[in-house]
């Protein structure tokens, strides 16, 4: 265990930091696939280009983990602790980066179906009926995903009194 003192706000930044590089990476896949259409790549070739390269970042992040060491001075008992446990988390990445290599497919076309829809000129959209929403059936749908809409510890309930709702 660490003798770092635990910064509690750093969990907070993470989910930020992670869908900050999903996004990037999500559009760099996209510039990737239509830079490879451009040159006459077709879809399948570039799916599997592009799976590749992930493939490769994983492997990358196995390697990264796997070279990490116990902090300087421990005892030989923690050491090996430490490598066991560094080895048996590596082993993930790895485990992606085989499936990443393979698995991929589709992405391309996909990604050039998005970009022609988007190059599209926006038509006027057609006037929409206009739906009357139920109380009771939005409150029942509520019901059945609070998990999606509180926190954990706030989760509805139905009340003993029907027609009203507790937290547990």
């Amino acid at each position: 265990m660490s003798t770092e003192q635990h910064d509690a706000d750093a969990y907070g930044q993470e989910p930020a930091r992670i869908s900050h590089h999903q996004h990037e990476a999500t559009a760099a896949r996209l510039t990737v696939f239509q830079a490879l259409a451009a040159v006459g790549i077709g879809h399948e070739q570039a799916d599997d280009i592009v799976s590749k390269l992930e493939a490769g970042t994983m492997a990358g992040a196995h390697t990264r983990i796997s070279e990490s060491n116990a902090p300087h001075g421990s005892e030989p008992r923690f050491e090996n602790g430490w490598f066991a446990g560094v080895l048996n988390v590596a082993n993930y990445p790895l485990c992606i980066a085989d499936t990443t290599a393979t698995a991929q497919r589709g992405r391309a076309a996909a990604s050039a179906l998005l970009v022609s829809q988007l190059q599209q000129p926006a038509s006027p959209a057609p006037a929409s009926p206009t739906v009357a929403l139920d109380a009771q059936d939005a409150l029942a749908a509520a019901q059945r995903c609070t998990w999606a809409l509180t926190a954990p510890d706030k989760f509805l309930v139905p009340a003993p009194h029907e027609g009203t709702m507790a937290a547990i």
